[in-house]
């Protein structure tokens, strides 16, 4: 999924507890400058982990456009898969017609030449 250069990053620290592997959020901050100034104010003991993750914030607005997108291509795939499907089942029939005409042909030539 792309994200446009325009949308808001919001940043979460998780801890994680190294006895019993419980995770725990610290906070949702508006930068990594937030993000570096909590940090420091943790108090960290041996084996603490902590993990930072970036999110792209959207907007209902945004969301509904790509949705109606999304139904969009999905309906056009699906009658381009349709018409794709007649016209193999088409050339199926066709195909059989023709081999059933290749073989009379040749049953009629064998039959000439005998």
């Amino acid at each position: 999924m792309s994200n446009p250069p325009d949308s808001p990053l919001f940043y979460t620290i998780t801890s994680t507890n190294c006895y019993d592997g419980n995770t725990s959020t610290i906070g949702i901050f508006d930068s990594m400058r937030a993000v570096a100034y909590r940090l420091q104010r943790c108090y960290s003991t041996c084996g603490d982990e902590y993990h930072i993750d970036c999110y792209h914030l959207s907007t209902a607005e945004k969301e509904k456009e790509e949705f109606i997108e999304q139904q969009t291509n999905r309906t056009k795939y699906q009658r381009e898969n349709e018409i794709k499907d007649q016209l193999f089942k088409e050339h199926e029939e066709n195909k059989q017609e023709d081999d059933e005409q290749l073989a009379s042909k040749i049953r009629e030539e064998r039959l000439n030449v005998a």
